[in-house]
């Protein structure tokens, strides 16, 4: 983590273009602190928004938005904390500290309080008190969309990368834009991008074995949302709050926790092999089966049903699933730099699978940016 500010004269006087791959929050913080740093920072970025799997759904009445992808924020995740609180980003609690969680005991419905739903919930998730879990009042896409505003004119949208060549003066990068073939040249290239993603874009000269073997064999586990939209919020008058710990270890949430507003978001969160039958439905089934699943706690879900989104990530072909595992040597052969080209994302940090992991690990390879020397000149 950057633990001071840096003039451009005490900068390392060295490669000054850097190319960055993937506009996710590991690719946004790094550009955010080089362009700080007075590097001329250059991103690509295959889609039209940025983020990555930072992905706030606002197609709803009312105003209303919900979460497909990074969704909470824990009270020891100091660097995530750090840059909401630069941006002055408002924060909000996660969880309500009012009426019933709820699981299901023997095949039924069972109100429960915050601990004994904290235990359900305990074999994918430690939760410990309910109030170190924050989110940003108003969407956490608001927290990418930050990044890219300091950053204006320096993210190209709709470019993905496809080729990569490294020579011994410095990094191209060929991607697609408008229909056509384009290629940008810096110093160093840092490729923030998943595994299974950068898998596709072909290097020359080719990587060295260990690093070929950890960007081709790395697996991404898969995980979905269900986000139903209803009339109203209708559990309350139960003195229910929403949230409760489903089938196949699912998250069951109020996604309009702490939004204005009639019409209310629950929404059905699947891991591992729930997620991946999920995949196995069409859209609609998907929404008609967790609507029925979601009625056993909330009777009175399908009569209030308005419409639904599903968002499965390992069908997404920009991340190929929602988080990546690495350890011992593999993690540290993810994280070695390839010459000119260094690499980070979510996968590469100590906390795999949250925004905390995607920042920790830009801002490592922020460092290892600038703390780059050529062997020698028309060394690689």
């Amino acid at each position: 983590m950057l633990t001071a500010r840096y003039s451009p004269a005490q900068v390392f006087p060295g490669p000054r273009k850097i190319l960055i791959i993937g506009a996710g929050l590991a690719g946004l913080v790094a550009a955010y602190e080089l362009n700080k740093l007075s590097y001329d920072v250059t991103v690509l970025e295959a889609q039209d928004r940025v983020g990555g799997r930072v992905l706030t759904i606002r197609d709803f009445n009312d105003g209303l938005y919900a979460e497909a992808g990074a969704a909470r924020i824990s009270a020891d995740h100091d660097i995530t904390l750090k840059y909401v609180n630069e941006f002055g980003l408002p924060l909000m609690p996660f969880y309500p500290s009012a009426e019933h969680f709820m699981r299901l005991r023997k095949g039924r419905p069972e109100k429960l309080g915050w601990k004994k739903f904290a235990q359900a919930m305990s074999p994918v998730i430690t939760l410990g008190k309910q109030e170190y879990w924050k989110k940003v009042r108003g969407g956490n896409d608001l927290l990418p969309k930050a990044f890219a505003d300091k950053l204006k004119g320096r993210i190209k949208f709709d470019a993905p990368a496809v080729k990569i060549e490294q020579d011994a003066g410095g990094v191209s990068v060929s991607f697609k834009e408008n229909g056509s073939l384009q290629t940008v040249r810096g110093d160093i290239l840092l490729a923030a991008i998943p595994f299974p993603t950068f898998s596709k874009i072909e290097v020359t000269p080719s990587f060295s074995k260990a690093k070929a073997d950890v960007i081709r064999t790395t697996r991404y586990e898969s995980a979905s949302r269900v986000i139903l939209e209803t009339k109203t919020r209708f559990w309350h008058e139960k003195g229910l709050n929403g949230f409760a710990a489903g089938q196949d270890l699912a998250e069951i949430w109020e996604g309009s926790f702490g939004q204005s507003g009639t019409h209310g978001i629950l929404q059905n969160y699947l891991r591992y092999d729930a997620s991946l039958a999920l995949t196995r439905q069409a859209p609609a089934e998907r929404l008609t089966a967790t609507t029925g699943a979601l009625e056993k706690f909330f009777p009175g879900l399908g009569a209030n049903y308005v419409k639904g989104f599903s968002k499965c990530w390992s069908e997404d072909i920009w991340s190929g699933g929602a988080w990546g595992l690495l350890a011992g040597k593999r993690l540290e052969d993810g994280r070695a730099p390839e010459g000119r080209i260094f690499f980070a994302g979510e996968h590469l940090s100590g906390h795999a699978s949250w925004m905390q992991g995607a920042l920790q690990s830009g801002l490592a390879a922020v460092e290892g940016i600038r703390a780059f020397r050529p062997v020698s000149r028309g060394a690689i």
